[in-house]
């Protein structure tokens, strides 16, 4: 997948446009269609500001899954969350655990 492509997924999954992004990018609104076109190679402060806008690492907007390799999203999603304070993390963790026993509570419901 290309950087214009997983922008532009990035932005379904938030449901944002291009005007908004450039908003919260802090960038011309043409940088953005620009960066949104197939085989564009944006400027890396271009990406910068695009991953802070979105909440994601640049990892996430310059590689696809396959160069991700298996679960690159959560490596992604936890290299992020060390960037937390450190009650933020306490809150994940927990919600974490709540999923874990969760998850463990249904396996067991099944074996039975």
């Amino acid at each position: 997948m290309s950087i214009a492509k997983n922008i532009k997924q990035l932005m379904r999954e938030l449901n944002i446009n291009q005007k908004e992004l450039a908003k919260l990018a802090s960038l011309p609104a043409s940088t953005i269609s620009s960066a949104l076109k197939e085989g564009s190679d944006p400027r890396a402060s271009t990406i910068k500001n695009v991953t802070i806008a979105l909440g994601v690492s640049a990892d996430m907007l310059l590689f696809n899954d396959e160069e991700l390799g298996k679960n690159g999203d959560l490596k992604v999603l936890f290299r992020e969350v060390e960037r937390f304070k450190n009650e933020e993390r306490e809150q994940l963790k927990s919600m974490l655990r709540m999923m874990i026993v969760h998850n463990k509570s249904k396996e067991l419901m099944r074996e039975n």
